[in-house]
């Protein structure tokens, strides 16, 4: 499984025009879903990391290769996320630096 943010893909440069508020709302419905979407496959890689390590300690299975790649995946992804989260804060910040 892998971190699906295929919604980055999606902002394109616009043009000035008059923004309808129920596209608007749409859009931010949308991006928030896609956001919420995000995380919970990031907890998902999480949890099957978990289980495949606890049954591993069990002996419930003895492929430890899979277990170190879904060990890896989780990782990965957790890596990205944080990664993101630190791109938006600085460009938060940026923007709340701004003159108007």
């Amino acid at each position: 499984m892998s971190l699906n943010l295929h919604f980055l893909q999606a902002v394109q440069p616009t043009t000035p025009v008059q923004v309808n508020r129920a596209a608007e709302s749409k859009t931010e419905a949308s991006f928030s879903e896609n956001l919420k979407n995000a995380i919970n496959q990031l907890n998902q890689l999480q949890v099957e990391t978990d289980n495949k390590t606890e049954m591993l300690v069990n002996g419930e299975i003895d492929d430890l290769h899979d277990v170190m790649i879904a060990a890896q995946k989780s990782s990965l992804a957790m890596s990205l996320a944080v990664e993101v989260q630190g791109k938006v804060i600085d460009a938060y910040n940026e923007v709340m630096r701004m003159q108007i």
